[in-house]
Formats: structure tokens, sequence, C-alpha cells
């Protein structure tokens, strides 16, 4: 239940400022990764590759932070990702990337910008072929 009632105008505004934030995919031992975001302990996304780990991460923090905001909460400020110091322990191919929420999923999911329907519309076309 958000705090105050949130002005729609100010919460567009808001997911508007939206920054990328750091963090830190660890390819896995089968394969797979695992993305952790350092600014959030509990966040951790997985994916059967690197680029489904990515995706997986990405709509994690866009949720993640779309719940911040519903709550009337200021999402913290990314970590300056040059003072981020790697464990000495971390697998090799482990690497920090940046990953920006998807503020167009963020707004519609909160009712703030329709769907295009003929987008969709074309998509479900396409599911049967």
């Amino acid at each position: 239940m958000p705090r105050h009632k949130i002005d729609p105008a100010e919460l567009k505004k808001a997911v508007a400022r939206l920054p990328e934030y750091p963090a830190v995919l660890t390819p896995g031992v089968g394969g797979g990764c695992e993305v952790v975001f350092p600014n959030f302990a509990k966040l951790t996304a997985y994916g059967v590759g690197r680029d489904m780990a990515m995706k997986a991460a990405r709509d994690l923090l866009s949720a993640h932070l779309q719940g911040l905001l519903e709550e009337g909460d200021q999402p913290p400020r990314p970590s300056d990702p040059a003072r981020l110091i790697p464990d000495e322990d971390e697998p090799p191919g482990t690497e920090l990337v940046m990953i920006a929420p998807d503020r167009g999923a963020i707004l519609r999911r909160l009712g703030l910008k329709r769907q295009d329907r003929g987008l969709a519309l074309a998509s479900l076309g396409r599911l049967g072929r």
C-alpha cells in the first residue's frame, strides 16, 4: 500500500530519472550465469546464458524499482562502478556490467503508458507460425 498518493506526473518524472545500476555477472559451472546487484542485496537473476541472464536481470531490476516507486520510496543512487572492488575468488569470466531499467515496461505496468495494441496484435499473429 502506498504511503501517500503519488502524482502520476511526478511518477513519470521519477521513472524517467531512473539510472542504470552496476551488476556483477558471474558464469556458472554448468554454463548458466548469475547476476547480482551491489545496490540491492537480495536481487539475484539467473539465465542459461549471458544474454538470458542480462534480460532476467533487467526485468528483475525494473520490477524492483517499480515496487520502490509504488511505495513512495526513493531508489538508492547507484554505486560508482570504479569504486567496486572485485572479490579475489571470483571465477574467470566474471564481469561488471551496467544494467538500465526498462522504463517503458515500468510505465506500462504503472498504467502511465498505453501499450501499442497494433504491436501486440501483430505479435499474436506470429505465435502460431
